[in-house]
């Protein structure tokens, strides 16, 4: 049986790399006896496989991960054995059993959401439909193309701003793939470009991970096939 987990990372954890991350879920899937799958071969390993890289420096309120048991458990009980052997900063937030046949979380996934948090003192109204307005929004790539200009504008869906405590928390909805891959350093620089002083992000996580069909965004969760 194949089970999808969402979980998460806190802020502590933040400069895990990828393969950090595999291996602490490893580690936590052997210390639980959960009769997780193996692979076969000389070198078997669990059968366990990460949604999209959370980028080191960003933690995560709602990643995702698949894992194959080798025997049929609830889903409740996955929670709770996991979250009785992780360390502090990751929690299994809920999991879900899912068809043998569903798509990897890499294949599905096209969309994130970015959240900055920053000072307050802006109209971010004013700074949305400026956003909204602009034809081109052109930062310099943080990706394989270092250097060259990138237009973000067709790979930003939605933006959400919500004030608390004298704080704004800036939230951002992007593409991960077509028809731009949207990094969140690029979106940093584009906060800036457009007038927000670094000295005002406080901090900025990954707040979800989607699969966005139309103008609706499905979490992995709820969407498996």
């Amino acid at each position: 049986m194949r089970l999808r987990a969402e979980y998460r990372l806190g802020p502590d954890l933040r400069f895990l790399s990828n393969l950090e991350m595999m291996r602490l879920m490893e580690r936590a899937l052997r210390r639980s006896s959960l009769p997780y799958a193996l692979t076969e071969g000389f070198n078997p390993h669990i059968k366990l496989s990460l949604g999209t890289v959370l980028p080191v420096g960003l933690w995560g309120m709602r990643e995702y991960m698949d894992v194959e048991m080798a025997e049929n458990i609830g889903e409740e009980y996955f929670k709770e054995r996991m979250n009785e052997v992780l360390p502090e900063g990751v929690r299994i937030n809920k999991a879900r059993i899912i068809p043998e046949e569903a798509p990897s979380l890499m294949k599905i996934i096209n969309s994130a959401s970015y959240t900055f948090v920053l000072r307050s003192g802006y109209d971010w109204q004013e700074w949305q439909e400026r956003i909204w307005q602009a034809e081109r929004l052109p930062v310099k790539s943080r990706g394989k193309k270092k250097d060259a200009e990138k237009d973000l504008r067709a790979g930003i869906f939605k933006i959400e701003t919500s004030l608390e405590n004298e704080l704004a928390f800036l939230n951002i909805w992007v593409a991960t793939g077509d028809p731009v891959n949207v990094r969140y350093d690029e979106l940093h620089d584009l906060l800036t470009i457009t007038g927000i002083a670094a000295r005002d992000i406080i901090d900025v996580y990954r707040s979800g991970n989607y699969i966005k069909e139309g103008d609706f965004f499905y979490t992995p969760l709820e969407k498996v096939i």
